[in-house]
């Protein structure tokens, strides 16, 4: 323990750990923005964002597969699928992994999470890609505020700073084109996905945040099969009703981008699920602020583009730790400390003996 402590503490691991966040960010952000310039263009050709969300949520079930790979190629000690799934879903309950067991673990989360990528596929036929990824970024001060009240987790002064900031930004979005555009209703829809996304981060902390990287894997896959069983009667529902309807024979089923928006949300999930294992979760979280410039467009910095800083800001404050400012005094106190220590050496010549230190409890005498 103590030389694994010592080794988390070397600077060239810790480089290497920022490094790799970095790294990791940029193809969370990367593959953020992919995905939804490819979802933008499956909606132009396939009016039907239920299916969409459907199907690329069914994807969910490689996690543990995935999971399972990785122990195979980097654990010493191998073990059979079945054993590494029994002890990755011990958080849902007691006993054996059954139907029963993974529907009434993983439904609400189903649940949640069809409806944020819904009301998220419904704001990008109304806005744009920026936009959207502004105010999805917003689900973490969402996601502050309903922990803070329902988790009674630590006020913070700085994180409802943010928080007002987030709101102030979202506001500035809804009327930077005015009140009679398409903006208002795609902002709208973009705070309904934010809101459902930070109930399901707040839900998701609660009942599995202990569980550690397999215990997540093996939720997301339960969610993939809970929306293949639950959701699946929903998508022929909807086609028979001709919500979403296309028709077989004028117009195909656009299944290169289907299949590439849902492989690039499936890469984006691991990253952001996962991507903490090997570096640090701040770093990761900053991948998910780098899509608003990833996909702004730089020549329309107007009332858009201060909202999009007001929003970064306040991503950026949420990222502080608790206990940021007893941090920031003990680095000032440092910076005092050492700046008083060079002025009493340049005031104190070489030979000039300088004063003893007094012990603690004596005061001075003038």
């Amino acid at each position: 323990q103590p030389v694994r402590s010592c080794c988390s503490r070397c600077p060239l691991k810790v480089l290497l750990r920022q490094t790799t966040g970095l790294l990791l960010a940029s193809c969370v952000s990367a593959a953020w923005v992919w995905a939804a310039h490819s979802a933008k263009q499956t909606l132009t050709r396939l009016h039907a964002p239920f299916f969409i969300i459907w199907f690329c949520g069914i994807w969910n079930l490689l996690f543990f597969p995935l999971y399972y790979l990785g122990h195979l190629l980097g654990s010493e000690r191998r073990e059979w699928p079945s054993v590494q799934l029994r002890k990755c879903s011990r958080f849902l309950g007691d006993g054996d992994l059954t139907l029963r067991l993974v529907l009434k673990g993983a439904a609400p989360f189903s649940l949640l999470w069809s409806v944020s990528g819904y009301l998220h596929l419904l704001s990008l036929c109304r806005i744009s890609i920026s936009d959207s990824s502004a105010v999805l970024c917003c689900s973490h001060a969402f996601a502050f505020l309903l922990s803070w009240i329902g988790l009674k987790d630590r006020f913070m002064g700085v994180r409802i700073v943010a928080a007002i900031l987030s709101i102030t930004g979202i506001v500035m979005l809804a009327y930077a084109d005015g009140f009679h555009s398409n903006s208002i209703t795609g902002v709208a829809l973009g705070v309904g996905s934010a809101s459902t996304l930070a109930f399901y981060k707040v839900l998701f902390r609660k009942r599995v945040c202990e569980a550690g990287p397999g215990g997540v894997c093996v939720l997301l896959s339960c969610v993939g099969v809970c929306n293949l069983l639950l959701h699946s009667w929903l998508c022929v529902l909807l086609y028979l009703t001709h919500t979403e309807y296309w028709s077989p024979t004028q117009q195909s089923v656009p299944w290169s981008s289907l299949c590439t928006t849902a492989a690039l949300l499936l890469l984006f999930n691991v990253l952001v699920n996962l991507g903490g294992v090997v570096s640090y979760p701040a770093l990761i979280s900053l991948g998910i602020l780098l899509t608003i410039p990833a996909s702004a467009d730089v020549h329309k910095f107007n009332v858009r583009g201060a909202a999009f800083g007001i929003i970064s800001a306040g991503f950026l404050l949420l990222l502080l730790p608790e206990d940021w400012d007893e941090r920031a005094l003990r680095w000032f106190g440092t910076l005092w400390h050492d700046r008083d220590e060079s002025v009493l050496g340049e005031d104190w010549g070489a030979d000039t003996p300088r004063p003893k230190p007094k012990p603690a409890g004596v005061a001075a005498l003038p």
